[in-house]
């Protein structure tokens, strides 16, 4: 009977591995980010890193964004489905904090409570494909704490089957009629509450935070959050300013600087492909004309 069963996960795993850039358009991507950064890490300096999640993804288009900045730097973006700062902060260690040793500026997008502790802990994407076997010490330090979450940690980063479980139950379930249908529709709920904290009780705290500007620091890259716009307006508490700024990092709020519709939003929280270069082009602008940015990009980063 085990061997039975080992055999069957065995040849799971196998076609797992032999599919797996198939599952998802984002199981694609993450695998390209090491070929993404080393193209980035080809081209002329300063260099810019746009990090974040398919908000990134839909709204920040960085050819829109070289239309209206001159002599624009050069630009990668980074953007896995779902991820929120803990994330970013373990692929910004793994694959960006590989580049040749000189001043990047990592450009975060976010909204609402993305950036604070509360959001929950993906552990089997930490252990596959952001923390990886390479930082499992930080991360069950500080971050997957309980015994069955660090198993589950290492299951993810040993086998492509644990990895990518969820995307394969949905592969094999969207041949159910209705199932998505269903799908969508459940998705569509979960947007509208887009980044609504895990545990909602007491005052955010921004520890995590506080680790990702470290790691940035001590590297010598520069940090500018962007807050996304969404059809309906978030506020930036003055807790959250405070972080960014005793972080040494800057922020540029995009609300309401670009007129944007329900219509730009097609699904309710992301960008239409037509809103999209409109919003870029004016993060363009505002990036151009920030000192904090500029004195990043050439030397002397200023708050």
């Amino acid at each position: 009977m085990i061997a039975t069963a080992v055999l069957v996960f065995g040849a799971v795993e196998l076609g797992i591995r032999a599919i797996e850039d198939k599952l998802s358009i984002d199981v694609k991507h993450i695998h390209a980010i090491p070929s993404i950064v080393a193209g980035l890490d080809r081209q002329p300096a300063p260099h810019v890193v746009f990090l974040g999640n398919s908000l990134t993804r839909a709204s920040i288009h960085t050819e829109a964004i070289a239309e209206v900045w001159p002599a624009a730097p050069s630009m990668a973006r980074i953007h896995p489905d779902d991820t929120t700062l803990l994330d970013w902060h373990y692929i910004y260690q793994r694959y960006v904090a590989t580049m040749k040793p000189r001043t990047n500026l990592i450009v975060v997008s976010f909204v609402r409570w993305q950036l604070d502790d509360n959001q929950e802990l993906h552990v089997d994407r930490l252990g596959s494909h952001f923390a990886g076997f390479q930082f499992a010490r930080e991360a069950f330090e500080h971050d997957v704490r309980e015994m069955g979450d660090r198993i589950e940690f290492m299951l993810a980063g040993t086998f492509r089957a644990m990895a990518n479980r969820e995307r394969v139950q949905y592969r094999i379930l969207a041949s159910v009629p209705g199932y998505k249908e269903l799908a969508n529709s459940v998705n569509h709920g979960v947007r509208a509450k887009a980044g609504t904290p895990a545990n909602q009780s007491g005052a955010p705290s921004y520890t995590r935070m506080h680790r990702f500007l470290a790691a940035a620091r001590a590297r010598g890259d520069k940090v500018l959050f962007v807050a996304i716009p969404l059809p309906h307006s978030y506020e930036i508490t003055d807790e959250l300013r405070t972080a960014i700024r005793e972080g040494g990092a800057n922020l540029i709020d995009m609300q309401g600087v670009e007129p944007l519709i329900g219509q730009d939003f097609p699904d309710g929280y992301h960008l239409s492909e037509e809103a999209a270069p409109r919003l870029s082009r004016a993060l363009g602008r505002a990036m151009m004309e920030n000192e904090f940015v500029q004195a990043a990009l050439h030397g002397g980063a200023k708050h």
